[in-house]
């Protein structure tokens, strides 16, 4: 289901029968995603593993815990990038995580600093989020400057933070404060 465009992408809500095209974009990028991501066994990258893990993230779109996005060129078919919004808390948080990945031969062109702008709009009417958190490996500067293009401000460090890539790796903690909406809208 298409939910926006920018300039030069689509973007989509992951939904089953993305499931394929997922799929090829996984695998195509596992070796540029592998520093940046837990180990992933064979299984992960399964047609039945990835029809899975998208019935799980459209549970919680249906009960606005988070939502996963997808993006292509324009008018193409193929995957590009994606863009994930999970844990959301509503109450006197009203916040969320942010993780985002982009195909390699798309690096540096700027699509996905273009989707994720548009995105984080979306989450805002849709969501009335009031800040964003997303975190990333120190050495991650390509994701340290989309994060900075987009106005997140790093707030921390924190030792030995996740998991990634078989060790414990320390992460640089950024967040983005969403201006209050003048309409408030009923998150349940």
């Amino acid at each position: 289901m298409k939910l926006f465009t920018t300039e030069r992408t689509d973007v989509y809500l992951l939904t089953a029968d993305l499931a394929p095209a997922l799929q090829v974009f996984l695998l195509s990028n596992r070796e540029n995603f592998a520093p940046f991501e837990p180990l992933r066994d064979e299984h992960y990258f399964t047609l039945s593993s990835i029809d899975e893990r998208i019935n799980n993230s459209l549970r919680d779109y249906q009960e606005r815990k988070g939502i996963l996005l997808v993006f292509t060129l324009k008018d193409d078919q193929k995957i590009v990038g994606s863009i994930n919004f999970t844990n959301f808390v509503y109450g006197v948080f009203q916040a969320g995580y942010l993780g985002f990945s982009v195909d390699h031969a798309c690096q540096g062109k700027g699509l996905m600093s273009e989707a994720l702008s548009k995105a984080i709009d979306y989450i805002q009417q849709n969501y009335n989020l009031h800040r964003i958190m997303a975190n990333h490996l120190p050495s991650n500067i390509r994701s340290s400057n989309t994060l900075q293009r987009l106005g997140f401000k790093k707030e921390g460090y924190a030792s030995s933070y996740l998991k990634i890539n078989g060790s414990w790796q320390d992460h640089v903690l950024n967040s983005l404060v969403l201006p209050e909406m003048t309409e408030t809208l009923d998150p349940a």
